[in-house]
């Protein structure tokens, strides 16, 4: 059984545990990347949800049958993540790029306007997106501490954006493994490791076995980061201001990331905004306190 048919087992797997049977999808574009892999479901306004990091559409599984209950939820995977296609961030402008992705995304499904949910490096995504089509994005929330709002990295990433030492990594202390995903989801992105499940962890692991998600990770951590922190020059925090639509936060007492304190003052400037704290969260909020998340959400959107 190869990876791929891994992967789609333990998603399967993770859905029977939730009760749920999104509609897996692959849609033809004309961006960045050819072949592009989304989860849907529900009926209502459209609802994209942008993932983080080199995690996949699935992370949002213990929201999205609330969430479909009052939109119609399109969880995409972004370029080299998950199973949408692969590829290799090396000289590439992540900004156009990120642009480009969720453009063609929508137009391919006919997706004139919606409404977004995006985490870190989703939500990096989404802020590029939304500055250059204001238009198209009915309103934004950014759940947990988005990429690019923070000069300021944790040091593992710093080390894994660096071409070398980051594949060095990998292959002595950075092997897949069910154990370095969770020891990952403990130190960075959730506040209480006790909340996830081991099927969910499998599932995470499986991810990272999928061909391709490596080279997708590491190229784009290689890309925006240096050993001191996130590139000055795809630095958003100073253009929040320019944000039209209504902008929405939801963000973790407990964000290894950046701190609520810190992150909240930098939306002052945003013209319709609106910013709330989950305790007992960390980068990845919806994980640590799904229900107070969800209610958040469908109260923000």
């Amino acid at each position: 059984m190869n990876a791929i048919e891994n992967y789609k087992r333990s998603r399967q797997r993770l859905f029977d545990v939730h009760d749920i049977q999104p509609h897996s999808r692959v849609v033809v574009t004309d961006g960045p990347v050819k072949r592009v892999h989304y989860l849907e479901i529900g009926m209502g306004s459209p609802l994209v949800l942008v993932h983080g990091g080199g995690s996949h559409s699935s992370e949002w599984i213990n929201i999205l049958k609330p969430l479909s209950a009052h939109y119609r939820v399109y969880a995409v995977d972004r370029p080299g993540c998950g199973l949408t296609d692969n590829f290799d961030y090396t000289g590439v402008n992540v900004q156009k790029n990120a642009v480009e992705f969720i453009e063609s995304f929508m137009d391919a499904l006919e997706l004139e306007k919606a409404l977004f949910v995006a985490q870190s490096m989703g939500g990096y995504f989404s802020i590029c997106f939304a500055l250059k089509c204001p238009e198209r994005v009915e309103k934004l929330l950014l759940i947990g501490a988005p990429a690019g709002m923070n000069l300021w990295i944790p040091p593992v990433l710093r080390f894994l954006g660096t071409k070398g030492l980051n594949r060095l990594l990998v292959k002595s202390l950075a092997k897949p493994s069910v154990r370095n995903v969770k020891n990952v989801h403990k130190q960075l992105l959730v506040a209480d490791i006790e909340k996830l499940s081991d099927t969910y962890l499998e599932h995470c692991y499986h991810g990272q076995l999928l061909p391709g998600s490596e080279l997708g990770f590491l190229t784009l951590l290689e890309n925006v980061l240096t050993l001191r922190g996130w590139k000055k020059d795809l630095y958003v925090g100073d253009k929040l201001h320019q944000l039209k639509m209504p902008v929405r936060f939801i963000w973790g007492d407990k964000d290894a990331f950046e701190k609520p304190d810190t992150g909240g003052a930098k939306t002052s400037g945003i013209r319709d905004c609106r910013f709330e704290v989950v305790r007992d969260a960390g980068h990845c909020p919806w994980l640590d306190q799904p229900e107070k998340c969800v209610a958040l959400i469908r109260d923000m959107l």
